[in-house]
């Protein structure tokens, strides 16, 4: 008796740990798959997936921008006020500079409260080098460092569904009604 109940604990263990395991496993396409350190405006450290679960508006700046960066980072702000209040309560925003030197959290926080972002949905964040370039490949973003210190860089918004996969990417900065679609789609309640 007393090893038939070893065994069924160990079976039940077992189970567990593969139902873990399966409802923790990515897409083979998801942006999650990709190991790399975020510094977020609060001081932690997260991955890409920190918004895992929530469909997410990801793009990449730098913080010093003198005019394209707001513009998309308002831009972002134009595309989420097209939704309902409950669909918007859905959505996670994700920034990563790509100049982690400049960008600490401090000056991530002061970005987010300059551009009127809610904390609870918005993360202000900068990743190292080598991380930005993995992540800048991954969303087929391009940015170069100037001599001046400044960055020549792409526009791009990419949304990603709860588990990390491309839905829709967008290089117009406002008025991509089949973005703004999918975007709503992708934001909407589904099921009962």
């Amino acid at each position: 008796m007393r090893r038939a109940l070893t065994l069924l604990a160990m079976a039940l263990a077992w189970a567990s740990t593969l139902a873990l395991s399966s409802e923790t496993r990515l897409p083979t396409d998801s942006l999650y798959q990709l190991q790399v350190k975020l510094l977020t405006q609060t001081g932690d450290q997260a991955g890409l997936d920190l918004h895992r679960g929530h469909p997410t508006l990801i793009s990449m700046f730098y913080g010093s921008c003198p005019a394209a960066c707001p513009m998309l980072i308002t831009s972002m702000h134009v595309y989420e006020s097209h939704l309902d209040p409950a669909a918007r309560s859905r959505l996670r925003v994700l920034l990563v500079s790509f100049d982690a030197e400049h960008d600490t959290p401090q000056r991530l926080e002061q970005l987010l409260r300059l551009h009127n972002a809610d904390p609870a949905r918005w993360t202000f964040s900068s990743a190292s080098e080598t991380d930005a370039r993995k992540i800048a490949a991954l969303l087929g973003f391009r940015y170069r460092k100037l001599p001046d210190g400044g960055f020549d860089h792409s526009l791009l918004i990419t949304l990603l569904d709860g588990e990390g996969q491309v839905v829709a990417t967008t290089t117009t900065l406002v008025g991509d009604a089949a973005f703004q679609a999918k975007l709503q789609a992708a934001t909407a309640v589904h099921g009962p």
